[in-house]
């Protein structure tokens, strides 16, 4: 046996010895190391007692007297604001102005359609019919259509500056993203 096998063998155990002294210095600190102390947590704030319930309202007058269905069970009256004690109710039943609704909602859908295949022809048509059925127009929409249709029929820098003045006034208006998308991006 030569110095550089004599050599490589003492060294060749000092590795593994080394590395288990390691191993146990780290172990034996994880196990006595301090415990921490307790952190202490605030306890939460009392919670307010909830507020004792409202007393049940009792039905009050309605200019209309009850109807009761064919059941025994009251119908309630179309007034919302009417307040029945006594149980349950049937809701009521769909009246004229809800049958309006209905078919101006369903006009203005049309139109979106009409709109959206870009048939101006069919918009305008909607359009008069929107008009002569609902002349109030309480959501001022017609005006909005009729840009619209102008924007899609005539591309030009009066309609879209027309389109740019309502879009600028009628913050409020639903149709202001429809006028942005025919009238003020649009190409000409």
């Amino acid at each position: 046996m030569n110095a550089e096998q004599k050599h490589d063998g003492r060294w060749g155990l000092i590795g593994p010895a080394a590395m288990l002294a390691v191993i146990l210095v780290v172990v034996g600190w994880w196990l006595l190391r301090p415990e921490p102390e307790p952190t202490t947590v605030n306890p939460p704030p009392p919670v307010a007692a909830a507020p004792a319930p409202a007393p049940k309202p009792q039905a009050t007058p309605s200019a209309e007297p009850l109807e009761y269905a064919h059941d025994g069970v009251p119908i309630r009256p179309a007034s919302s604001a009417f307040v029945y004690d006594g149980g349950m109710m049937h809701p009521h039943g769909t009246t004229p102005e809800h049958e309006r609704l209905y078919r101006e909602n369903d006009l203005i859908g049309s139109l979106n359609g009409a709109m959206d295949g870009r048939d101006v022809a069919r918009m305008r048509g909607l359009l008069k019919q929107y008009r002569d059925e609902y002349p109030e127009d309480a959501n001022v929409m017609q005006d909005g259509y009729e840009l619209i249709a102008n924007c899609l029929e005539h591309p030009s820098e009066e309609n879209r500056a027309t389109a740019k003045k309502y879009y600028d006034e009628r913050i409020d208006s639903g149709l202001r993203r429809y006028i942005r998308r025919h009238c003020l991006e649009a190409s000409n």
